[in-house]
């Protein structure tokens, strides 16, 4: 074959690699290029993260219903003025935005025969709430007694709300928000502890099923 021939060859030769290389190149970087724009495991997991701090995140159904009270709008005691005069609706306070339910002893309530009283009381976003008191002699319950009603804001520094009981005008217990998982009794059936004594918040929440046959209140 002629010089001229083999150098044509040769060239053309050379052009067919290089179309080669990068039609191989452009197909190695066309899937890495897709996982890059598709690939949104990193994102979703930051906005997860993010909404889950904020308390944006879905919810478990358990952690909202608890057989009673809803979590519709807040009970007009615990809206601000002046969002209220506005018409706009206003978030309720971390501690009360989610069912939780507290435990702790406390005194015996007077006119009952008992060494001290086991108090549990659920608060719901809707207002309500519900309560249990076991009267003990010793360790052993003795009487239990249930009660419910709407709770009230009635001081935010710190959190503090009063527990009004169905059809009455007084406040069965006062209480303050030490924290999201403590709450300090201040009064309770109508007596000032000696002693303070807390409620600590329980991680299983406690819908008071003894009540599960009364209707829910409508708190407003």
């Amino acid at each position: 074959m002629p010089p001229h021939e083999l150098s044509s060859a040769a060239s053309a030769f050379r052009t067919l690699g290089a179309l080669a290389l990068v039609a191989l190149l452009a197909a190695c970087a066309q899937p890495q290029e897709s996982a890059i724009r598709y690939d949104t495991t990193r994102e979703n997991t930051q906005i997860d993260a993010r909404d889950h701090a904020m308390g944006e995140g879905p919810r478990a159904a358990s952690q909202i219903q608890l057989g009673f009270g809803s979590t519709g709008a807040p009970p007009a005691a615990a809206v601000p003025a002046t969002a209220a005069a506005e018409g706009q609706p206003a978030a309720l306070p971390r501690p009360l935005a989610e069912p939780r339910s507290f435990l702790g002893t406390v005194p015996c309530p007077s006119g009952m025969t008992c060494d001290a009283a086991r108090f549990t009381v659920t608060l719901a976003p809707s207002g309500e709430w519900r309560s249990r008191t076991q009267l003990l002699v010793g360790n052993e319950v003795r009487q239990t007694l249930t009660d419910q009603g709407c709770w009230d804001v009635i001081g935010d520094s710190p959190l503090r709300i009063a527990l009004v009981q169905q059809n009455r005008e007084s406040a069965m217990a006062d209480l303050t928000f030490v924290n999201g998982n403590s709450l300090r009794v201040n009064m309770l059936n109508g007596a000032k502890p000696v002693l303070e004594h807390r409620l600590s918040r329980q991680a299983d929440l406690d819908p008071i099923d003894e009540l599960r046959d009364r209707p829910a209140i409508q708190c407003s």
